[in-house]
């Protein structure tokens, strides 16, 4: 038998010989190769994961719906005037921060959920935790539906234990925004995803005890 021969059975046996194979060890053992070759070529290294970005009080940070440009944060007593009177031996965290809608829709901001500003490193709060009320400093309304190109200086607010938060600490401030979807319909505006945090900030709590009367 010449060589053309003996090619030709070898590659008869070894046909018959894979057409016995199930087919998902076949399916397995080539995963097993390309996922071997994939490793050695650094193919399953994690991609890298951006890091959220670190702003300074004052600057703007600049969102798909909102502009926001957190002014500071401190302690108060209670807001009486409101209505708003945490319990005994708790304080009100507020953060201030001025807002501007850079949509052609009014945009509301709620309570449910932490959809534009958000606290986290705080004793005793749970990072994702919202704001227990959002008022408006101008005139202490607390329906906040922002106008597009209106900014409207806001006050959120968190009740928070006087005991275990003290003037002068550390919190950390989250920026949140919302990924654009699609237009949506004509009376709802557009359809934006959940709120995700996109920049964080750094702020050391005042405290002006019972208030200031400006």
């Amino acid at each position: 038998m010449d060589d053309r021969g003996v090619r030709g059975s070898r590659s008869q046996r070894v046909r018959a010989l894979v057409d016995h194979v199930p087919t998902k060890w076949l399916i397995t053992s080539v995963s097993a190769v390309l996922l071997a070759f994939s490793a050695v070529v650094g193919g399953l290294d994690d991609a890298p994961v951006p890091s959220t970005p670190v702003i300074e009080a004052g600057a703007s940070h600049i969102g798909t719906e909102l502009t926001i440009v957190v002014n500071g944060a401190l302690l108060i007593d209670a807001f009486p005037e409101q209505s708003i009177v945490p319990e005994e031996g708790n304080r009100l965290l507020v953060v201030r921060a001025t807002v501007e809608n850079t949509t052609s829709e009014p945009r509301r901001l709620g309570t449910t959920e932490a959809d534009s500003v958000g606290i986290a490193d705080v004793p005793g709060l749970a990072d994702a935790v919202p704001p227990e009320r959002i008022l408006v400093i101008d005139d202490g309304s607390d329906r906040v539906v922002v106008q597009p190109g209106v900014p409207v200086e806001l006050a959120y607010m968190w009740e928070v234990s006087g005991d275990d938060v003290k003037k002068g600490e550390p919190i950390t401030v989250n920026l949140l925004d919302r990924d654009f979807i699609s237009e949506g319909r004509l009376t709802y505006g557009g359809l934006y995803g959940d709120p995700i945090v996109s920049a964080t900030l750094e702020l050391t709590l005042g405290d002006v005890g019972a208030g200031v009367n400006e």
